[in-house]
């Protein structure tokens, strides 16, 4: 009998110290497979692309600050590989889901399925549908400012002197449309005398070196060059340096946006490339985990959430700089 009362006992201190440890819910973190950290995923067009990677990089130390885990994914400016990204991210139960997208359309099935399941689904750069919060650049803004720049550059420069300018913009994306009708707008309301010779497609730097080699073939006489962000600027840049189109010739204007560090130290040694527009790339990370953090707060934002523009030239990139 004392050994049946042992046994009990016993039986019973394990009972007790298993009701004490916890079966009731996530107080004490979780699991393994769930630790109570916030999730946040982020599919991005393009990591080819320094304006992207910087953004990242804003994402991920600002939400690894905030104790959150974070995953950066590559849509390598292809649709169905980001399609593929936010279907991953739904099976691993993330809770918040950035998207730069390659296309305004597509991603709509995917993402219906990550805002029924729970999941925050914000749209960064360029909106699709479903997206419960938009954070953007004005585009024709965007445009318009780099334009500006530029027409005031080459009224200033040049005079009435004729001009030959190339512009590398982006209309593939139905969104981005405006920023080159903003590029275009801005050079002719300042240098009605400048003549924009082609409007070429082109949004990395491969694309700018291959339109800047096509346009000089038949526009030998170009001296300016804008594009729809330094990334398509710097490819021009590198066929301008590589051919000595700029040798001798300090009018030769380039210029770019997103104010990329390879962009502002060009600008800063007084090269060809003498203008870009900051739109605070890393700034946009935190930007975007704190859009996402509102929406899951307070639910969707309706309105479009704006970054500031700031042209950037030899007489203030030391500014940018640091």
């Amino acid at each position: 009998m004392k050994n049946l009362l042992k046994v009990f006992a016993a039986l019973m201190a394990v009972l007790m110290l298993a009701a004490c440890s916890g079966g009731g819910g996530n107080e004490g973190g979780g699991d393994a497979a769930d630790d109570g950290k916030l999730k946040i995923a982020y599919s991005v067009q393009s990591l080819d692309n320094e304006y992207f990677v910087t953004i990242s990089n804003g994402v991920k130390e600002y939400a690894e600050s905030l104790g959150y885990e974070v995953e950066i994914t590559n849509g390598n400016q292809d649709v169905a590989a980001q399609v593929s990204q936010v279907e991953n991210f739904i099976e691993k139960g993330v809770d918040i889901i950035i998207v730069s997208p390659v296309s305004d359309t597509g991603l709509e099935d995917a993402v219906k399925r990550a805002t029924d399941a729970g999941i925050t689904v914000i749209a960064a750069n360029q909106n699709f549908e479903g997206s419960q919060a938009f954070v953007t650049i004005p585009e024709y803004a965007l445009g318009r400012a780099l334009g500006d720049a530029c027409g005031q550059y080459i009224a200033e420069t040049f005079g009435d002197e004729p001009v030959d300018v190339l512009v590398l913009d982006y209309p593939d994306i139905e969104a981005i449309v405006p920023r080159g009708d903003g590029m275009r707008d801005g050079v002719l309301a300042y240098a009605p005398n400048a003549n924009i010779v082609q409007s070429i497609s082109a949004n990395t730097v491969e694309k700018g070196t291959n339109a800047m080699e096509t346009a000089i073939q038949v526009y030998p006489n170009i001296q300016v060059v804008i594009g729809c962000n330094d990334a398509a600027a710097l490819g021009a840049y590198s066929v301008i340096e590589a051919q000595h189109l700029a040798d001798g010739n300090e009018k030769f204007y380039v210029g770019g946006m997103d104010g990329t560090d390879q962009a502002l130290e060009l600008i800063k040694n007084g090269t060809a490339y003498k203008a870009t527009i900051d739109i605070n790339a890393k700034g946009t990370g935190k930007v975007l985990v704190d859009t996402a953090l509102k929406v899951r707060e307070s639910g969707p934002i309706a309105d479009p959430v704006e970054i500031p523009l700031n042209v950037v030239t030899p007489e203030n990139v030391d500014q940018f700089l640091q």
